[in-house]
């Protein structure tokens, strides 16, 4: 499920941004008619979102970029075809099926097999909730379906148990940027979170020893 920690959002879509903007024609833009409220004509451009959740980075692309930039309000004119898969049918009501071109209710090793190509795969706080072997296996196989991996991850270890009752938010593993060398990492960024952290730290009886000071690992992955 994407993380409800939103300190990330920005950058994320700064990346999610240098993807698609690689299927335009800048030079074809007349920059008077940009500042002048004209749509900027969006790509074809195929996302698959693994761990969907509740659609944060779904409806934060189709604001972006369909609706903003590409003035488009009618899901039959979308360019952004976005597909989601997420296991978890709590997270998957009415707005989250107007929102996504396709929504896939199983687990991404249940299904990996069928998916298509995809020019950006997107994983909002997924790997850590398999272990660290299983989570390699996933990044390795989703190369055969896309060239670019977007990920963010919890820095390090964080516990968290069967978050609304769902067993697969169990947290199994802990990364850091060393942990992709094996990768090529276009842009990776650390964030600190604010907001949550001082949330917590207003909790009476929080012991002493819990490390409460929550850091967002975001990495752009090439095979």
């Amino acid at each position: 499920m994407s993380s409800s920690v939103p300190c990330n959002i920005p950058y994320m879509l700064s990346l999610i941004s240098k993807n698609i903007l690689t299927k335009v024609d800048l030079s074809k833009i007349n920059v008077k008619d940009v500042f002048s409220g004209k749509p900027i004509p969006m790509p074809e451009f195929n996302v698959l979102d693994i761990g969907c959740g509740f659609g944060k980075w779904g409806f934060l692309i189709r604001d972006t970029f369909d609706i903003m930039i590409g003035q488009t309000f009618s899901k039959s004119e979308w360019k952004i075809n976005i597909t989601g898969v997420e296991p978890f049918e709590k997270c998957i009501g009415e707005i989250q099926k107007e929102t996504y071109n396709k929504i896939i209710r199983k687990n991404i090793f249940e299904v990996i097999d069928e998916l298509g190509k995809f020019d950006l795969i997107i994983m909002g706080d997924v790997i850590e909730h398999f272990e660290k072997d299983k989570a390699y296996e996933l990044i390795d196989r989703l190369f055969n379906h896309s060239d670019n991996i977007l990920l963010s991850t919890p820095l390090g270890f964080i516990e968290q148990g069967a978050w609304a009752g769902n067993e697969q938010e169990i947290h199994k593993s802990g990364w850091v940027l060393d942990d992709f060398k094996d990768y090529s990492i276009i842009e990776s960024k650390i964030f600190k979170d604010e907001l949550f952290s001082e949330i917590l730290k207003k909790i009476p009886d929080i012991p002493q020893e819990k490390d409460l000071d929550i850091q967002l690992l975001v990495l752009w992955l090439k095979r």
